[in-house]
Parts: structure tokens; C-alpha cells; sequence
């Protein structure tokens, strides 16, 4: 069985950080605290940059081990920073190398992704 799960936290601070990008402060802010207060945390009174900085945070530790790093990293344009000193490489790495062998199969009408 190929069975995707996705966690109610993941999606309560994905919406969080998009009303926090659209300027949506308050309602960034109650998303984010719904996550925060079920483990009993102090809610955030953040607003602008400091929010978002405090989503990506608070994503970080509530998903940590999940796999969601890198590709919140990505999204937010924040690989270079984090990642550069590990061998990340701008406009390479945002994209993972197609399997050659879907390449194969598609008669070359696939094309690998720049820079693999």
C-alpha cells in the first residue's frame, strides 16, 4: 500500500504560514498558538518577519524527523543559508535528479532536470 499521512499540525501551520506571508497576522498568530497550546506552550504575540521566522521555527520542531526540513527550506528560499556549508548548491538542488530510467521509458520526451 502506497498510504500518504499527513498530520493536522503539519496543515494548521502550513495555513499559518501563508496568512503570515499575506500579511494576516492574527490569523497566523491563532493557528500557530492551536499547534503551540496543545503541548502546553506560551502563545506567540509575534507579528511581520518575526512571525514567519517564528513559524518556520515552530515547524521545525514540531516536525522534526519527518522529512518536511528540506523541502520548507526550499520553499522559503532559505537552502543556500542552511544548507550551502553541506554541499547545497543554488539552482541544482532545489530539484532531485529524475530516475534514468522513466527517461528511458518516455523515449527521451523526458528530460532530466538541470545541472544531474
Amino acid at each position: 500500500m502506497n498510504e500518504k499521512v499527513i498530520r493536522y499540525a503539519d496543515v494548521l501551520l502550513m495555513c499559518a504560514e501563508a496568512h503570515a506571508l499575506s500579511g494576516n497576522d492574527a490569523r497566523a498568530r491563532t493557528l500557530t498558538n492551536r499547534v503551540r497550546s496543545r503541548v502546553g506552550l506560551q502563545p506567540l504575540n509575534s507579528s511581520g518577519a518575526a512571525l514567519v521566522d517564528a513559524i518556520y521555527r515552530e515547524r521545525r520542531m514540531e516536525l522534526a524527523t519527518e522529512g518536511h526540513r528540506f523541502f520548507d527550506l526550499v520553499r522559503s528560499g532559505r537552502a543556500v543559508e542552511f544548507l550551502g556549508p553541506l554541499g547545497f548548491t543554488a539552482n541544482k538542488n532545489e530539484v532531485l535528479p529524475l530516475p534514468q530510467v522513466e527517461i528511458d521509458i518516455s523515449n527521451g520526451v523526458i528530460k532530466q532536470n538541470n545541472n544531474y
